[in-house]
């Protein structure tokens, strides 16, 4: 489905609450991610449905999932407010909207809810895993911090009518504003997951002479360039997707270009600096909207390398 604004979603909610439901096994199930077709770009990288999927649509696995939509949705099973419910949701999320239901198995003396929140941007898929530790991580309602599933799904709102105990409630609350998705991840990073790559699990001192010595190797000098423009590193499709954002996104994507152009550099065995790095971004920048004129890009040009020294 799909929706000219948060509005129209959450009208949607709103309406489906009144509608009268026995158990959760005849509620329908909503999800904010959006599943790649048969005729999507992705679809080499795709499982392939059974011959017994009759929809244009793969299966509901995290390997299909492109991103989540303009919203996302905490469960909160665990967490029971001290007073009024929607007196502390209102203080803590005070600076985001939001759309609170109580879920099928909320009773009265055990508030069980979901809450809704619109997002600035849609998250891509290799995004949803940070912003999910971060949105988690703000809420402190004590909701599972690890994303398991990019392809959750949810009940819809209902007035169930499970036993005479169960209650059912909606209501909106917070700002007028969405979630920040950049900011969020910014604010709450998500701390690197365990790995099995041998080079991780050595010694820190070790890993550093392992970098250094191949930093060292880097000995080609013949490249030379007077700004991004003809630089031989710039990524030049990921440039022009920067150009096209219009609304939020822009250090994550300035990120990804970071990345891209110390690989590159390294791939050519050019010992690019993030002194260099950080030039050509600043020159960019300033010819794009000038966003990061007062930041020093020579600190996420530095992480940048180090990540590309780390996997190379």
């Amino acid at each position: 489905m799909d929706f000219d604004s948060f509005d129209g979603f959450e009208k949607l909610l709103y309406d489906l609450s009144k509608v009268k439901i026995k158990s959760k096994e005849d509620a329908p199930l909503i999800s904010p991610a959006t599943f790649a077709t048969d005729d999507s770009a992705h679809t080499s990288k795709l499982k392939e449905p059974s011959k017994r999927d009759k929809t244009p649509f793969y299966h509901r696995k995290n390997v299909n999932v492109l991103d989540w939509g303009g919203w996302c949705a905490l469960d909160v099973d665990t967490w029971i407010p001290k007073g009024n419910l929607e007196d502390e949701l209102n203080e803590r999320f005070s600076e985001y909207r939001f759309v609170c239901y109580s879920t099928a198995s909320s009773v009265r003396d055990f508030p069980k809810f979901r809450i809704v929140f619109p997002l600035s941007h849609r998250v891509g898929s290799d995004q949803i895993r940070s912003f999910w530790h971060a949105i988690t991580t703000e809420s402190k309602l004590d909701v599972d911090p690890q994303c398991k599933d990019l392809s959750r799904m949810y009940y819809v709102p209902a007035d169930y009518r499970i036993s005479s105990d169960t209650t059912s409630f909606i209501f909106s609350g917070g700002s007028d504003k969405p979630v920040d998705v950049d900011t969020l991840i910014e604010k709450h990073p998500a701390p690197a997951p365990r790995s099995n790559n041998f080079f991780d699990n050595l010694p820190a001192e070790v890993q550093a002479e392992i970098i250094e010595h191949r930093k060292q190797s880097l000995d080609n000098r013949t490249y030379s360039w007077n700004s991004y423009r003809d630089c031989p590193f710039w990524p030049k499709r990921l440039a022009t997707e920067y150009m096209t954002i219009s609304d939020t996104g822009w250090y994550h994507k300035m990120y990804q270009m970071m990345v891209a152009t110390a690989s590159q550099a390294v791939r050519k065995k050019y010992p690019i600096t993030s002194q260099e790095m950080a030039q050509l971004f600043f020159e960019f920048d300033m010819d794009t909207g000038g966003w990061y004129k007062d930041r020093n890009l020579g600190v996420e040009c530095d992480r940048a390398l180090e990540f590309v020294y780390r996997n190379m």
